[in-house]
């Protein structure tokens, strides 16, 4: 379904692109060039891919832009700190609350894991299906958005060669050889526009994102690792390295939970 509805889009786009070509320069804001670079990507994008794809590439697109993975990274390993302690003193309601206060999923699932006393290899096991599914949305919107930004100089150039047809079956009016050269340009300028300013940096910056987050939830796999296979506390704080200078204040605690464990 997919593949038609993007072959209308792309067809439709070039139909109504056609009927704004001119050979009248009239400035930057070219209506056939932002039909075609507009509407011929977003149909090839269509055409390319899947919509439960796409609807995955939005979700991770939405992420990167409102989820900040490097600002969470400090309350995860504060979170996680506490939730150790409170396992090892066998806390069990403390330290569901503190699950409960804690946004990324993987870390709420594979704590209640570690709450039920699952077995080690299992929570290993779940936790890398939880991890590439948190990913995968970052990793789907990076492919679509790099995928914009072959298509838009691509259909750039095409649209010069539109461009240079008419120009050339009416070369007998020398007047609109300029102009019309300039409007057959427009289209590669939009491409590359909207390819280097816009498609490929938020590729880069999911991309970015989506590794960071990838980081955290490492994190947190291993510390709850730890914690399920009963290891002492202060291998669970080797795993949270470089964290802020007020958890390693904590660390005598660490240390005195693990005596009492």
């Amino acid at each position: 379904m997919h593949i038609i509805i993007g072959a209308l889009v792309v067809v439709g786009s070039f139909v109504v692109a056609m009927q704004y070509i001119s050979m009248d320069f009239s400035g930057f804001l070219n209506i056939y060039s932002a039909i075609l670079l507009s509407g011929v990507p977003l149909g090839l994008m269509i055409l390319t891919y899947p919509f439960s794809t796409l609807r995955s590439a939005l979700s991770g697109l939405a992420m990167a832009l409102f989820h900040r993975p490097e600002r969470s990274r400090e309350l995860l390993t504060r979170k996680l700190l506490a939730f150790a302690r409170e396992t090892r003193r066998e806390r069990g309601l403390a330290a569901d609350r503190i699950l409960q206060g804690v946004p990324e999923p993987v870390f709420q699932r594979l704590g209640r894991q570690v709450l039920q006393e699952t077995n080690p290899e299992e929570i290993e096991l779940d936790a890398s299906i939880y991890g590439r599914r948190v990913i995968e949305p970052y990793q789907q919107a990076e492919k679509v958005l790099s995928s914009l930004g072959d298509f838009a100089p691509a259909m750039g150039m095409i649209g010069t060669v539109i461009g240079l047809i008419q120009l050339l079956a009416n070369m007998r009016d020398f007047e609109k050889l300029g102009p019309g050269m300039a409007i057959a340009l427009l289209t590669t300028f939009y491409g590359l526009i909207l390819a280097h300013l816009f498609y490929l940096p938020l590729a880069r910056m999911v991309a970015t994102r989506g590794s960071q987050r990838s980081e955290n939830i490492n994190m947190v796999i291993e510390a709850m690792l730890k914690l399920a296979r009963r290891r002492p506390l202060h291998e669970v704080q080797e795993v949270l390295g470089g964290t802020s200078s007020s958890t390693a204040a904590q660390a005598p605690d660490t240390r005195a939970d693990q005596s009492r464990a």
